[in-house]
């Protein structure tokens, strides 16, 4: 008898799932974790990652991904967590112990767009204003989206001339050429003496 044993399963397959039960009603096995990101800044000084993930960490959040910098002598961090609740409580207590100003928002997953065409856009060039504003511009005039992005000024090894740095993963819509990206891109570096490539992104 496959039919009737089939059928005996069934409401606790769809209570299991989170589907119609005996009654009529609707179950869910669990509620999904709250969601946040925390920004923090502050002057830097041992310790600060210990207590921020030691707090966290005690009150059941788990760190999902993280960024961390020290910015002059500011230390600088933004975390994704995941918990029971908002990690928004927690703020007090990890200001007083770190010496950090922390925000906290809520964040739901990103809205699903087309998949883009990840490359790396690198600018190199002696230090002036607007590098980064003119490679951003022509970006955003193409449809592309920066999503990660890293600088550095650091000085000339003979002749101590500040030279900076920009890193930037973007992603190209799939209808943009790349060789359209890189004309442009290249017009732009001939115009403000950048030295500017666009490469194949991969993980």
């Amino acid at each position: 008898m496959p039919f009737a044993r089939e059928q005996r399963l069934t409401p606790r397959i769809e209570l299991f799932f989170g589907f119609q039960n005996e009654t009529g009603g609707t179950d869910t096995v669990t509620d999904a974790p709250t969601r946040n990101v925390l920004t923090l800044v502050g002057p830097d000084k041992p310790g600060i990652i210990e207590v921020i993930s030691g707090t966290l960490s005690g009150q059941g959040f788990n760190i999902e991904d993280s960024r961390m910098s020290i910015l002059g002598g500011e230390f600088a961090m933004i975390l994704l967590v995941s918990g029971p609740s908002s990690a928004a409580h927690l703020i007090p207590e990890m200001e007083e112990a770190s010496g950090m100003t922390i925000q906290c928002r809520d964040t739901r997953p990103k809205p699903e767009t087309p998949p883009g065409v990840p490359y790396l856009v690198y600018g190199y060039s002696m230090d002036h204003p607007g590098i980064v504003h003119a490679l951003a511009r022509e970006l955003a005039l193409l449809g592309a989206n920066i999503e990660e992005m890293d600088t550095s000024l650091q000085p000339a090894p003979v002749t101590g001339t500040p030279l900076f740095d920009v890193r930037m993963r973007v992603s190209l819509p799939p209808s943009v050429q790349v060789n359209v990206v890189k004309n442009r891109l290249e017009e732009i570096g001939d115009a403000q003496n950048i030295d500017v490539s666009v490469e194949p992104f991969s993980h």
